[in-house]
C-alpha cells in the first residue's frame, strides 16, 4: 500500500508520525487488517479508522509487538537447543540421478540419532540447481521443466520422514539469484550480490519462494537466507519489493515460519538482525567461540549460531574439536538461552559423514541424557 492511498484515509495525520508508521513492518500488518496482540491488548484493525487510533496502534506495534512475536515464534527452537545443517548441493547433467539416490528413511534415522530438534536442508545455492520442483523458477528463467529443479520433491519426503521422528525441517536459500548461473541471473533481474538487489529481482525471488512456501506449508518451520550482504535494495519499505514482501512470501504457507537473514561472519553483525521481520540471528561463524554473553542478540530476538564440525562448510573431514569441547560449548550457549546449529557433511545419497555423526551422537547423550 503506497503512502498516497493512506494519506487519503488519514488526511490529518502528522507527516512525521505517518512516515515512521508507514516504515514499520507491524504497522504494515495492521493496515492489512490483521488481528494483533500486544501484552493484554487484542485489537483488530480495519481500514478507514481515525488518526488517533492509527497513531496509538503504531506505537503499540513499534514498541511491543516485534519482541513478543519473536519470542513466541522461536520458543520451539530455544527449547530444542540444537539442530543440524546439511549442504545438499547437486548440479550438472547427473543431478536428477543424485537426488533420486537419496535414501530418505536412512537419513531421517541418522538425523534422529543425533538428537537434533531441527534439520536445515539447502534447496540450492549458486549453481542454479535445486532439489525440489519449482515451476515459477523455471518459467522465469526460461528453461525446460526440470532442467534446473528436480522431479523428485526431496524436501517434502524429508519433512514427512522427520516429522515421524518429531524433528522440524527448515530450508536454506541464498538471498540472491544463483551467482554462478548467468542465465538465471539475467532472467531474474539480479546483479552481483555485493550490489543492492534490484526491485525486479526481489519481486521475482519472492514469487519463487512463495511457490515453495505454499507447497510445504507448516511442514517447514523456518528459513535461513544466506548472503544478505548489501541490504540497500530491501531497506526502503516504501518501495514495492522490500523485506516485508520477501517475508510475506516465506510465510505464505505458514505464518509461524521463523526467518533469519545472514550478513556474514563479522561478529559486529552476525548476532544482530537486519530487519523487523527477522526472528533469530543468522549467527554464521567459522568456529565455536561466540556466546549470548559476549555477543548478545537484540531484545526479543533469539540468539542462534551456525558453524561447521569439519574444517569448513560441508567438507567430509574432522571433527576439528573433541566431543568434550563441543558438548561444553553447546551447554554454555543453551544455558544462556541460545540455540546452536551444526553443519556436517552429507553424501549425495543422504548419508551423514560417519565421524561427524559419531560426534553428534555423543552430543545427544550429553545434552538429552539418552
Amino acid at each position: 500500500m503506497d503512502a498516497g492511498r493512506w494519506q487519503e484515509v488519514l488526511p490529518e495525520a502528522n507527516e512525521q508520525v505517518f512516515s515512521r508508521a508507514l516504515n514499520n513492518y507491524w504497522f504494515t500488518n495492521f493496515a492489512a487488517g490483521r488481528t494483533c496482540r500486544g501484552r493484554a491488548i487484542s485489537i483488530t484493525v480495519r481500514r478507514g479508522v481515525t488518526v488517533r487510533t492509527w497513531i496509538g496502534l503504531m506505537l503499540l506495534g513499534a514498541l511491543a509487538l516485534p519482541a513478543a512475536a519473536g519470542a513466541a515464534n522461536t520458543d520451539w527452537m530455544r527449547a530444542g537447543k540444537y539442530g543440524v545443517f546439511f549442504h545438499y548441493l547437486q548440479g550438472g547433467p547427473e543431478y536428477q540421478k543424485a537426488v533420486d539416490s537419496f535414501n530418505v528413511d536412512r537419513f531421517a534415522e541418522q538425523a534422529a540419532s543425533t538428537g537434533a530438534a531441527w534439520v536445515v536442508l539447502t534447496l540450492g545455492q549458486n549453481s542454479g540447481y535445486y532439489c525440489s520442483p519449482n515451476a515459477t523458477y523455471e518459467r522465469i528463467i526460461g528453461c525446460a521443466p526440470h532442467a534446473r529443479c528436480s522431479r523428485r520433491d526431496l524436501p517434502m519426503e524429508v519433512s514427512k520422514a522427520l516429522a515421524k521422528r518429531h524433528i522440524r525441517l527448515m530450508l536454506y536459500l541464498p538471498s540472491r539469484a544463483p551467482q554462478q548461473d548467468p542465465q538465471a541471473m539475467a532472467a531474474l533481474g539480479d546483479v552481483n550480490e555485493g550490489q543492492p538487489a534490484p526491485q525486479v529481482f526481489t519481486a521475482h525471488w519472492s514469487d519463487v519462494i512463495r511457490e515453495w512456501s505454499t507447497r510445504y506449508g507448516p511442514r517447514v518451520s523456518g528459513w535461513w537466507f544466506d548472503g544478505a550482504y548489501n541490504t540497500a535494495g530491501w531497506d526502503d519499505l516504501s518501495q514495492p519489493a522490500n523485506w516485508n514482501t520477501w517475508a510475506a512470501a516465506c510465510r505464505a504457507g505458514s505464518p509461524k515460519s521463523i526467518l533469519a537473514f545472514n550478513p556474514g561472519t563479522d561478529l559486529r553483525k552476525a548476532f544482530g538482525t537486519l530487519c523487523a521481520t527477522q526472528d533469530y540471528t543468522a549467527g554464521e561463524q567459522n568456529d565455536w567461540t561466540a556466546t549470548p554473553s559476549n555477543y548478545p542478540a537484540p531484545a526479543g530476538k533469539l540468539w542462534h549460531v551456525l558453524s561447521f564440525l569439519g574444517s569448513t562448510w560441508a567438507r567430509p573431514d574432522g571433527p576439528k574439536h573433541s566431543d568434550e569441547q563441543l558438548i561444553d560449548y553447546v551447554k554454555r550457549v543453551t544455558a544462556a538461552g541460545g540455540a546452536v546449529t551444526m553443519d556436517v557433511s552429507l553424501s549425495p545419497d543422504g548419508q551423514i559423514y560417519p565421524p561427524g555423526l559419531s560426534q553428534l551422537i555423543a552430543l545427544r547423550k550429553a545434552i538429552r541424557g539418552k
